[in-house]
């Protein structure tokens, strides 16, 4: 008996190996997907001081600041419309991972700001997110709104292609374009172009009438395992 369990044992072995090797077997070997966030930017590179790789359109000029010994990067609001943006990103955000997060910090500033805010990732084509032939912006939902004077909040954004009449989403929000869903063909090609080919990235930073608000931003991650990508 235990020599048939022996040689029964051998032949599964020997059945399994073969079929790891050939691509005709009707089964693909899972492979384990471990969620890591690999580090993009988090500005302890650089020294206190003008921040060197973003710019600002009716906001003050970007600064590296450092707070309980961690650098981050600090942006006010101006009169207008203001942004802050980069546009040394990778062009290509889907070869970077699955997801994009990074922390952030919203300081209302003054009376006629909300004391929440939905605005997060701007990605663009363009020379500016103002002066953009493609613009696309996450937008948070209502049980992730960043609130004012809070310690750093995380937020994940989904590196995704788009299908049907919508946009990628995800627990944190939505992507959104100029017209708002169904989108068109047309709108969803542009969106799949867009993410794969950014001139930048930005942050809108009104949230009221008051040009007052403080913005801190840190951390930039791409995670390169999701869990809406991983085979059963």
């Amino acid at each position: 008996m235990k020599k048939k369990i022996f040689i029964l044992s051998l032949l599964v072995s020997a059945i399994y190996s073969s079929c790891v090797k050939d691509s005709a077997c009707d089964y693909e070997a899972v492979i384990p997907c471990v969620e890591e966030c690999t580090m993009y930017e988090d500005f302890e590179d650089e020294r206190p001081g003008p921040a060197n790789n973003w710019q600002s359109i009716a906001a003050s000029s970007p600064e590296i600041v450092q707070d309980n010994g961690n650098n981050s990067l600090y942006v006010k609001d101006q009169s207008g419309a203001s942004w802050v943006y980069t546009t040394t990103f990778p062009a290509n955000l889907l070869e970077q991972g699955c997801k994009l997060k990074y922390d952030v910090i919203y300081i209302t500033g003054g009376t006629g700001n909300s004391a929440t805010t939905d605005n997060s990732l701007t990605i663009f084509q363009g020379t500016s997110p103002s002066n953009a032939t493609l613009r696309a912006n996450f937008v948070l939902n209502n049980t992730h709104l960043i609130p004012s004077n809070a310690p750093f909040t995380n937020i994940e954004v989904p590196l995704e292609l788009a299908s049907g009449t919508t946009l990628p989403s995800n627990a944190f929000g939505e992507w959104n374009m100029p017209g708002g869903p169904p989108y068109t063909t047309a709108q969803i090609n542009d969106f799949n172009n867009l993410i794969q080919n950014i001139s930048g990235v930005a942050f809108f930073l009104d949230e009221g009438a008051n040009p007052s608000e403080e913005w801190f931003f840190d951390n930039f991650c791409f995670q390169n395992c999701c869990e809406n990508n991983v085979k059963p």
